[in-house]
């Protein structure tokens, strides 16, 4: 049997989440298996993950996606070729896509509109300038009850197209992993930088690591390929990580690429990540709506820009205010703990669906909010 329901389905389960973390195993995808895995602690859920496509399927998803385009049909095959059923009845089917074309794998399922009374998809990255090659890949979604879109500016555009719910759903983060220890103030790495970076930025710092006692982290292999089976893992590396880090850079998704984003502007998961952890954050933000109001306390970033000259002498001035840099971070975890857990964003979807939460939901709530308490008066 390609996939045994029985092993993974559970009578008193009310939440069925397909996830990708078979497929589309990549490390950038870690934070949303993270997600997942919430939503499996918090409430009453299944957690279905398809196996890994073989050769073939790898083919007929190729075929997917460079076809739907231009045939709507394509974006209802089956990568699998034979389908799975369920049993038992969900209250709610959730699916969290990196992008709108990795669909295929939902197609599996044969009768989830029977078995579910919810459909909700969460589709983290879409573009503008990418609307018109994926109208058909976001046209699969019409019989969807509600679409959580990862991108703010692009919200209305997708409703025109399909015609259903949609509302923007920001990313979130462990916020209680991520929390720094309240023991402890010192910090053992002066800057961490993840992903894509200026490189005028980061020959300065290069050059600041080599002449004085300044620990600069960096990446010096591009994730865009890495894949990971053990997203736990690399979710504690990254938490633990930055909360040994003063400063951390975060930029708006994919600032330095205008030939991909034309102009449009997204919270990347770096602010919500530095944040939670208590990290200074040293970029350029959105400066969107969306950023004002899920980022709506003083210095939560210090902008600074993308190839900023003079990143030596801001860093010194900061580290000569060190009680401004206390309270940034105290901010920055406090405002975190109250706002961007993974635990909202779940409640939120619930709210949106009419849904009731959960004594687990409540739980992890009072838990944030005691832990907030206390970091507040460190």
């Amino acid at each position: 049997m390609l996939l045994n329901l029985d092993d993974v389905c559970h009578q008193e389960s009310r939440i069925l989440v397909w996830s990708q973390r078979n497929i589309e195993n990549f490390i950038f995808n870690s934070c949303l298996f993270e997600f997942e895995d919430l939503i499996e602690e918090v409430d009453l859920t299944d957690v279905i993950a398809p196996p890994a496509y073989s050769f073939k399927r790898k083919l007929i998803k190729k075929i997917v996606k460079n076809s739907t385009q231009y045939f709507k049909i394509t974006a209802h095959v089956n990568p699998y070729l034979q389908p799975a059923y369920l049993e038992q009845e969900y209250d709610i089917f959730l699916a969290i896509l990196d992008f709108p074309q990795n669909l295929s794998s939902i197609n599996l399922l044969r009768n989830r509109q029977q078995k579910c009374y919810f459909s909700v998809c969460y589709l983290i990255e879409i573009w503008h300038k990418d609307l018109p090659r994926l109208k058909n890949f976001i046209e699969f979604f019409q019989d969807f009850d509600l679409i959580c879109l990862g991108h703010s500016e692009i919200v209305n555009d997708v409703q025109k197209i399909i015609d259903r719910p949609c509302i923007y759903l920001p990313p979130g983060v462990n916020a209680v992993k991520f929390c720094p220890d309240l023991a402890r103030s010192d910090r053992s790495i002066d800057l961490v930088a993840l992903g894509r970076r200026s490189e005028i930025v980061h020959q300065a710092l290069l050059e600041l690591a080599e002449q004085k006692k300044f620990f600069y982290y960096y990446d010096y292999i591009g994730g865009a390929e890495q894949r990971n089976n053990r997203h736990q893992e690399h979710r504690t590396l990254i938490a633990n990580l930055l909360k040994n880090s003063r400063y951390f850079i975060a930029n708006y998704a994919k600032i330095n690429q205008l030939q991909e984003t034309h102009g449009q502007r997204e919270i990347g998961y770096r602010f919500f990540e530095g944040a939670a952890a208590g990290s200074v954050l040293l970029g350029c933000s959105p400066d969107n709506v969306a950023f004002k109001h899920y980022f709506d306390w003083d210095n939560v970033i210090i902008t600074i820009d993308f190839d900023e000259h003079n990143i030596v002498k801001i860093i010194a001035e900061l580290d000569s205010q060190p009680e401004l840099l206390k309270q940034i971070q105290t901010d920055n975890v406090v405002n975190s703990l109250l706002k961007h857990d993974w635990v909202y964003r779940w409640e939120e979807i619930l709210r949106e669906l009419g849904m009731s939460i959960t004594s687990g939901i409540e739980q992890r709530k009072h838990q944030l909010k005691e832990m907030a308490i206390a970091y507040s008066k460190r």
